[in-house]
């Protein structure tokens, strides 16, 4: 599941357009084209997926600013409410009118102070009036651009979902070129690289647990400082195997790719964005050579497809459509691109 930066999001949409498939005249053209439409789909899926992400960013942050705006007027209209009634009542009062201030001063220069504290009045006045008048500007401007973020973010969501619609009429001709080939080789395209056996895959989720809590002692192949945590993670990734892919599934019943490994964390207390790109750029970044189980491995840049690490060269991870949650090897994707500790 691809996931985009806002800065791929930025880039023309013609340049990423769906892909035709045209007729294919063997099983190993039909297979070719099946591949290319699948990675496209995951693709667009985490873009979307990322798109979402920022839509929401954009809108909280647009109303965190129009509450800003709303709350500097009303403070700016109190305090000149404020401070016009404090003026108006000593001009008033006998003791405040020019009159009044010449008749009781003893002097020339008492009578002046008391004038300059007349104006000196009106002058702050005008200095609160222009200090809020600025104040609401500023916020209202920093509303308005956090309210056209909001629709440059959602036109590009839009942008998006219309490809994916084209790309889900594909779809039908993905289903149909699937319906072409044999069972064997049905069975090839979801499993390019031979998976291992049900009793292989419980044996090494077992071994990853295992390995994920801190007092198993350290096995050949197994890194000596797992977290508890990740054990926590691979059991519930454990549980969602033979579980549907859905493009935005985020569980129980479907999952993508993002929306497992972000299932599977939350259960043990780590919040992920539902986005492969955006764990990406989460938690720590581990080497190949330093895997541990529960690690997050990702393929593409930016990545468009992640998978939860349960050791011994195995992943846990939801495909792609028309597929479902299962154990597969690392190099069941030709484009490793790296991996990260969230736990």
């Amino acid at each position: 599941m691809l996931i985009v930066t806002a800065a791929a999001l930025v880039a023309p949409l013609a340049a990423q357009a769906v892909p035709r498939l045209d007729t294919p005249t063997t099983s190993a053209q039909a297979t070719a084209k099946l591949h290319q439409l699948a990675q496209s789909s995951e693709k667009l899926a985490e873009q979307l997926n990322q798109a979402q992400i920022e839509v929401r960013a954009a809108q909280r942050t647009a109303a965190t600013a129009t509450q800003a705006a709303a709350a500097a007027e009303q403070r700016a209209h109190t305090a000149q409410r404020q401070l016009a009634a404090l003026l108006a009542s000593q001009y008033k009062a006998a003791s405040f009118s020019r009159t009044a201030a010449l008749l009781a001063s003893n002097s020339t220069d008492g009578y002046l102070q008391t004038i300059q504290s007349m104006n000196l009045l009106t002058q702050h006045q005008s200095v609160v009036a222009l200090t809020a008048s600025k104040a609401i500007a500023t916020s209202n401007a920093a509303a308005a651009q956090a309210k056209a973020a909001v629709a440059t973010a959602v036109a590009k969501r839009d942008a998006l979902a219309k490809r994916q619609a084209d790309l889900k009429r594909e779809v039908t001709k993905y289903k149909t070129l699937l319906a072409t080939l044999t069972a064997a080789e049905r069975a090839k395209y979801y499993n390019p690289v031979p998976l291992p056996s049900p009793a292989t895959v419980n044996q090494v989720v077992l071994n990853a647990m295992a390995a994920s809590t801190p007092e198993a002692p350290v096995g050949a192949g197994q890194p000596a400082h797992a977290s508890g945590r990740a054990g926590t993670a691979i059991a519930e990734a454990r549980a969602q195997l033979g579980k549907p892919y859905q493009y935005g599934g985020s569980g129980p019943g479907s999952f993508d790719c993002s929306g497992l490994t972000s299932w599977a964390w939350r259960a043990a207390g780590v919040s992920l964005p539902h986005s492969a790109a955006g764990q990406q750029g989460m938690g720590t970044p581990v080497s190949r050579e330093n895997l541990q189980p529960g690690d997050l491995v990702f393929f593409g840049s930016p990545a468009y497809h992640v998978g939860l690490y349960v050791g011994d060269g195995m992943m846990i991870h939801a495909p792609t459509s028309g597929d479902v949650v299962k154990m597969s090897p690392l190099s069941y994707m030709s484009d490793y691109s790296g991996a990260t500790r969230v736990g």
